[in-house]
């Protein structure tokens, strides 16, 4: 069926093929709600059809590819037999009817009728559903299409996210299939050719589909299994197979499940050979073995050289004298307290049970069960800690290959090849992160060396403040300083992780304030542009900064650099053809075709409204350190603003179902209220200390806790009773932020 359009001016165009009755008239068709000359559109069909009012029409009757033999007609694809006589068959499918013995496309019983209309509706060019186009781009500024979304743009991006195969929108692919496998033109996935259900079934993210004549890479991810009986599994070749064998009595989810070696079930189960990992269930205590025929093994009570404690198998070898404070240890009766408290027989640090310790931890170690373990390393950028196998943020790598290519992470031999070593030593670190002993009694100190002292020796090398380890300090920080837990010295205006001023490990441009590592020669430059790593005498990045795709001709506008006083632009560039489109969920500017991800969503930038499209509105977005997640400063980006988006003066402006919020011009800075539709219009008041506020909210501080507020242009008639209308900034790490009136409790 047609869709309804209405009659509309269109510059010039002439009105004569608009109906009152709300489709388009002879020769004309429909584009972007009106009703347009077809050779004014650019439209075309696809092979075998014609253009036909408006609409894609077969020249013919369609015969199928597939001949079905005498007696059968095509049903939904298959061959099935005619009702007796011939004269009749089963219903075809929608859209279609039965002629001869072969099922054709219709439209009211005729079969060489309209039977697609084109869907141009917003779009420019690109496929029109009918097999033709919507038009082409023309405009040289805008020679590309977006087949996603029908528009013209400067620049082709590939659409390849969520495809392994198949066209990416710019003439090229998204990648090609391997042997004995092929790629679904609607799916965008490589679909073995041995598989014979649903295309869609395979890899679809749901179910394990089984039987399907290879096996679904869904039943690697542990999802529910479809197509096999109660009681069997899908094997490695995507079959049915059973489950468990019959004289199994126990639960057949149970049976082979890698999870526990089941015993006494009846039968066999193959976890049980791996008990060692798995464990055991369904025996008694102490029994640690599972016989060939599914029996339990027994358990021999252990009792040598015993006179207390656990038996092994949930008995008992005896009992200390309570009466006179014994207790039992590793077998024997000992003193609770006397001669030695019986909790430091096992344990080198905590409490001993008798109103003392059992010895204290070096600098760098805690006690944790007993035991003084030395402190976990903090992560940095340039760390492999917690990153062996994987990449660290700064670009370095901890895996095997990093050595080859000679961009391994500095500290990636101690902290993924690392074999401990002790010798000679007494306490301190081991070189893996473990320790080889603790220091007690007279004797509490541990020296460079591993050897346990009584005199303390400070720890200052490399450090320019913060304590020394023996009560001390290795030095202050200047007024407009803070000391770091690096123990350096960093600028209060720095906005980069403190880690990075003066680690020399490269130069961190765009951060606030000067990076020693920049005045190295040959330095590496972080922060600034891959082709334009240059960062000049201010510490920013000496690159000339755009605001807006509409500065950078058949460019984009990319990424986020600092460009002074908290604010940051963007430089003109080629977009990344693996990254998403804007509007696109991200936590990464790298996973963003305009390498600005802001908010959540891939973003454009922009100075003003008319930058950006649609229902979106220019405003000021926060732009976060990739580790602290500490604002740095602010980018002007295109965000949705869900509902009318009308200025609004006050809360009464937006009606009922609105409220007036309040974002920040990217320009100006000043604040601006939009009127929008909220998910939750009474949010004032919520805590937020823990969880965020609804979208259009503020976190801020309401005197007992932070909670969530909204603005009061209009005063304390704007807010709930018992609140009152108070300034805050409206971005605090501005130099000069302008102040906002929020609602806060009165």
């Amino acid at each position: 069926m047609r869709h309804l359009v209405l009659c509309v001016a269109v510059g010039a165009l002439s009105l004569a093929g608009c109906q009152k009755n709300g489709s388009c008239g002879e020769g004309t068709v429909e584009k972007d709600g009106a009703c347009v000359p077809v050779e004014a559109a650019g439209m075309t069909c696809g092979a075998g059809t014609a253009l036909s009012d408006g609409g894609c029409v077969r020249t013919g009757p369609v015969t199928p590819s597939l001949t079905c033999g005498a007696g059968t007609t095509l049903v939904n694809g298959q061959c099935v037999a005619l009702d007796a006589g011939g004269s009749s068959g089963p219903a075809c499918g929608p859209g279609t009817v039965l002629v001869g013995t072969t099922c054709v496309l219709s439209d009211g019983g005729s079969t060489d009728a309209a039977v697609c209309v084109p869907q141009c509706l917003g779009r420019e060019c690109g496929d029109n559903g009918c097999g033709g186009t919507c038009g082409s781009c023309t405009d040289s500024a805008k020679p590309s299409c977006d087949q996603q979304t029908g528009r013209c743009g400067a620049v082709c991006v590939p659409q390849c996210a969520g495809r392994s195969c198949g066209d990416n929108g710019c003439g090229g692919t998204c990648g090609t299939c391997g042997s004995e496998t092929t790629c679904s033109a609607t799916l965008a996935r490589c679909i073995p050719d041995a598989w014979t259900c649903s295309p869609s079934y395979f890899g679809g993210g749901d179910v394990c589909d089984c039987d399907c004549g290879a096996r679904d890479t869904d039943c690697d991810l542990g999802r529910p299994l479809a197509g096999c009986e109660e009681g069997e599994i899908c094997n490695s070749l995507g079959a049915c197979v059973p489950a468990a064998p019959s004289s199994w009595t126990c639960s057949t989810l149970a049976y082979n499940a890698h999870d526990a070696c089941d015993c006494g079930c009846g039968a066999y189960d193959p976890d049980c050979d791996f008990i060692s990992v798995f464990g055991i269930n369904g025996c008694g205590e102490g029994v640690t073995t599972c016989n060939s025929d599914g029996t339990c093994g027994t358990c021999t009570p252990d009792c040598a050289n015993k006179v207390c404690g656990n038996n092994g198998c949930g008995g008992s070898c005896g009992q200390c004298d309570v009466g006179n404070d014994q207790v039992c240890h590793a077998g024997a009766c000992v003193g609770r307290c006397t001669p030695t408290p019986a909790a430091c027989l096992d344990a080198a640090c905590g409490d001993d049970g008798c109103g003392g310790v059992c010895g204290t931890c070096s600098t760098g170690t805690s006690c944790n069960a007993g035991a003084c373990r030395t402190d976990p390393v903090a992560q940095t950028p340039f760390s492999c800690a917690g990153r062996c196998g994987s990449q660290a943020p700064s670009g370095c790598y901890c895996d095997a290959t990093c050595a080859a290519h000679n961009n391994c992470c500095a500290d990636y031999a101690t902290t993924c090849q690392c074999t401990p070593d002790c010798t000679g030593k007494t306490c301190g670190s081991d070189g893996c992160g473990g320790d080889c002993g603790t220091c007690t009694g007279t004797t509490p100190y541990c020296t460079d060396a591993g050897q346990c002292t009584s005199q303390c020796t400070r720890r200052c090398d490399g450090r320019q403040c913060g304590s020394d380890g023996c009560g001390g300090t290795c030095g202050t920080c200047a007024t407009d300083e803070s000391c770091y837990w690096t123990y350096q010295c960093v600028p209060s205006n720095w906005t980069c992780d403190g880690v990075l001023f003066g680690d020399q490990q490269g130069c961190d441009c765009g951060c606030g304030a000067i990076d020693p590592d920049c005045s190295v020669s040959d330095a590496y430059v972080y922060g600034c542009p891959l082709e334009h790593r240059v960062c000049g005498g201010a510490g920013m990045c000496s690159i000339s900064f755009c605001h807006r795709n509409g500065e950078c001709g058949s460019q984009w506008c990319t990424g986020a650099y600092a460009e002074g006083n908290q604010r940051f632009g963007g430089y003109c560039a080629d977009p990344i053809i693996t990254g998403h489109p804007p509007g696109t969920a991200c936590t990464l500017d790298e996973q963003c075709a305009s390498l600005l991800c802001a908010g959540g969503q891939c973003r454009t930038h922009c100075q003003a409204d008319s930058d950006c499209d649609g229902a979106t509105r220019c405003v000021a977005l926060p732009v976060r350190d990739v580790g602290t997640r500490l604002i740095q400063g602010y980018v002007g980006a295109c965000d949705l603003v869900a509902g009318s988006g009308a200025a609004c003066t006050s809360q009464a402006a937006c009606g009922s179902i609105e409220r007036c919020i309040v974002v920040m011009d990217p320009s100006t800075t000043q604040p601006r209220y939009l009127c929008a539709s909220l998910l939750e219009l009474d949010a004032v008041g919520r805590a937020c200390d823990l969880d965020a506020c609804p979208a259009g909210y503020r976190c801020e501080d309401g005197g007992a806790g932070r909670i969530c507020t909204r603005p009061c242009p209009a005063g304390v008639g704007d807010c709930p009773s018992g609140y009152q209308c108070v300034d805050r900034p409206l971005a605090p790490l501005l130099p000069t932020s302008a102040m906002v009136p929020l609602c806060l409790p009165g």
